[in-house]
């Protein structure tokens, strides 16, 4: 009798293992299936350029570097101002959004005397890639980006800052890990982690259950990306270096809330004595991206004023 009671326990503990083995094989693959759905090809087709966006656009220089197997697209934009800054700034566009996208920034920022070097990520517009693969990915981009840059002696600027919105923001903030003279770090709207930038939404949509599935999100994005580049947290990067670093966010971001897995969000963890904040509220310009338009729908002049003061202490 008990060896059968020996024999059946067994075969239950053989069918619980089995049971999970398929639950987390099948768990893993749904979770690539989504995650791959949410990084997705991004192509757009700017054509239609406003007029006064016109000799901006017929002056810059098309650039072509590699990130890892794939072919990125930059733009070089010399300030056409009468006394330029020896700046280079690098602008890492956000989720679903390309260098043409901050066309109205960019021309703001050379007017006032910054040059500007804007890249279109993996898997987005002319650069090359199947995919954006991932949050992580852009990090690896603006990497590639720098190297280039630094490859071709700064194009002969002197400084380097690095400016980036929602997604381009993290990727700017994480790459002061990277061994890299910068002069500033701006970040508008940016998400604080690549597992945040993926659980927040997702926790906002089904609630806590979702938390069920962040071994499997976590495993996943490890196996892309390895897990130094994934652990990579933009509030920890920014506590550990001496660069300045700017930092801006909307009140009323919605895709990045500001009290929940953004950087502002853990401001209270950030030790730097370099770092500054705007917490943009005017209606009309407190959103995720709209803070960075005006209701002429042209850059919003107020913010860029910032911007370029900050600029002008660094």
């Amino acid at each position: 009798m008990a060896a059968v009671k020996k024999f059946n326990f067994k075969r239950m503990l053989a069918v619980i293992i089995a049971i999970l083995f398929l639950f987390s094989a099948i768990s893993l693959v749904v979770t690539k299936i989504v995650y791959d759905g949410m990084f997705v090809r991004y192509d757009c087709a700017l054509t239609d350029f406003p007029e006064p966006l016109s000799a901006m656009l017929s002056a810059r220089r098309e650039k072509q570097f590699l990130s890892g197997e794939n072919t990125l697209s930059g733009y070089l934009y010399d300030s056409p101002a009468e006394n330029p800054h020896d700046t280079l700034v690098i602008l890492a566009p956000g989720f679903r959004s390309c260098a043409d996208s901050y066309l109205w920034q960019i021309k703001s920022l050379l007017d006032y005397g910054w040059s500007v070097f804007a890249f279109n990520p993996t898997g987005s517009c002319t650069s090359s890639g199947n995919s954006a693969v991932g949050f992580p990915q852009e990090i690896c981009d603006v990497e590639a980006t720098l190297k280039y840059v630094e490859m071709n002696d700064r194009f002969g600027y002197n400084n380097l800052v690095l400016f980036g919105h929602s997604l381009g923001g993290y990727a700017a903030c994480c790459s002061l890990d990277f061994d890299y003279d910068l002069a500033a770090v701006i970040s508008v709207s940016g998400i604080n982690s690549a597992m945040e930038g993926v659980m927040g939404p997702s926790v906002r949509k089904v609630g806590p259950v979702a938390y069920g599935n962040y071994g499997f999100l976590w495993a996943y994005q490890a196996m892309l990306f390895g897990t130094k580049m994934l652990n990579l947290d933009a509030s920890r990067e920014i506590s550990e270096s001496r660069v300045p670093v700017l930092i801006v966010h909307g009140q009323n971001d919605r895709e990045v809330p500001l009290d929940r897995y953004s950087i502002i969000s853990h401001k209270a963890e950030i030790t730097s004595e370099n770092i500054e904040y705007i917490v943009c509220s005017d209606p009309g310009s407190s959103g995720h991206t709209d803070l960075l338009f005006g209701e002429d729908g042209m850059a919003n002049e107020r913010l860029m004023q910032q911007i370029n003061s900050f600029l002008e202490r660094i």
